[in-house]
């Protein structure tokens, strides 16, 4: 067996490698069917995943690790938290090759995003939605960007579309104890929410919504939003038009368990459990800023109390995940003409989810940011 003798890859603009790689290990993972193909490997050509390896492939061995697609979080906010850079360099070498970013003042995670794309910065590819959407004295009006009407909803949709937001974010309701304490209420109006959602389509941007309460999550799911991004209490008849519409639900259950009372945190959990008997679409996302930038596997531990087994949790974190953030088929997946993000870990997380903590090799779009010192 090679050791990991671990080293960074710092040239941040270097390119993909135009050598086709052929890469080994004990272990590859097959996301789709949940099971582990021994003594596996992983062509790659460019930034994609091939069918077949080229004649010409260097073979890089990773002994005993195992192989997955690199992995998604479906809702961080990485200009909080610390330094922005370093807190896309630490998710990245933690084994996420792409996040989506959910809010940010002005249009940081924007230029960070263009920055990450363009070689500037080291960081996993990066889909934004540019400042918080919400209204005026409501919880996501940070610095005064809340904004009040419907028609200044529809303004804020279209100045955040010209700036170059990928998806639009929208405020519907509060934290973890006012849903649990209040379940009917929401804080932004219904003319509000539907003009956010009708202007963000008719622009084709997907519309992701801040809503923990029944009605919060209800409302905007009622009125064709694409994503709900916190764990929340999700009525079981809206957990049926999910289904039907492919609307995906994103835990941040690590978050929300330092957010409010215990009571109110059981609750969740409880009710969560009951949703996904009923099949409600569960994806992976930490709200990474709010928890810690390269930790964000830790909310896996979060999905396995929920009784999520684990080849259930690599699929959130990875396909899910995938569609959650607009990427279907591009990333979360080993399937040939997919990006070539993969990561290696210490272990078999379809043993120990804990196994993604420990990540020892890290491509992202046919670059090694982090490996073996293969000679």
């Amino acid at each position: 067996m090679i050791p990991f003798a671990l080293f960074l890859w710092l040239g941040a603009s270097r390119a993909p490698s135009s050598e086709p790689v052929l890469l080994r290990a004990r272990w590859v993972i097959d996301v789709e069917s949940g099971r582990a193909i021994e003594h596996g490997s992983i062509a790659v050509s460019g930034e994609r995943i091939r069918a077949e390896p080229a004649d010409n492939a260097r073979t890089i061995d990773l002994g005993e690790a195992t192989l997955l697609p690199g992995l998604i979080d479906a809702h961080v906010h990485l200009m909080l938290g610390g330094e922005p850079e370093a807190n896309a360099r630490a998710t990245l070498l933690a084994g996420f090759t792409t996040v989506q970013d959910l809010g940010a003042v002005g249009d940081g995670n924007l230029e960070l995003r263009d920055a990450i794309a363009a070689g500037r910065v080291l960081g996993p590819r990066v889909v934004a939605s540019g400042p918080w959407l919400g209204i005026s004295g409501g919880i996501c009006d940070f610095q005064g960007i809340g904004v009040r009407g419907a028609e200044a909803f529809r303004e804020r949709v279209r100045e955040d579309v010209e700036r170059g937001a990928d998806l639009i974010k929208v405020c519907v309701s509060g934290w973890l104890e006012e849903a649990f304490r209040s379940p009917t209420r929401q804080e932004i109006s219904v003319e509000e929410l539907e003009a956010a959602i009708e202007e963000a389509h008719e622009l084709g941007r997907r519309v992701a919504v801040h809503a923990l309460s029944e009605a919060g999550i209800e409302a905007p799911v009622a009125r064709g939003a694409d994503l709900v991004v916190h764990g929340g209490f999700t009525p079981a008849r809206t957990v049926e038009r999910m289904k039907a519409n492919g609307v995906r639900q994103l835990t941040t259950l690590w978050s929300l368990r330092q957010a409010g009372p215990e009571s109110a945190f059981e609750a969740l959990q409880s009710h969560l459990r009951s949703s996904m008997g009923l099949g409600l679409p569960l994806a992976f996302g930490t709200d990474a800023g709010v928890i810690p930038h390269g930790k964000n596997a830790r909310e896996l531990a979060e999905l396995s109390a929920l009784g999520m087994r684990p080849e259930d949790a690599l699929r959130a974190v990875t396909l899910e995940a995938s569609r959650a953030v607009g990427l279907e088929g591009q990333v979360g997946t080993l399937a040939p003409g997919a990006f070539a993000d993969v990561i290696g870990v210490d272990g078999n997380p379809l043993e120990d989810l804990a196994a993604l903590e420990r990540v020892k090799f890290v491509m992202k779009g046919g670059r090694i940011v982090l490996g073996p010192d293969v000679k």
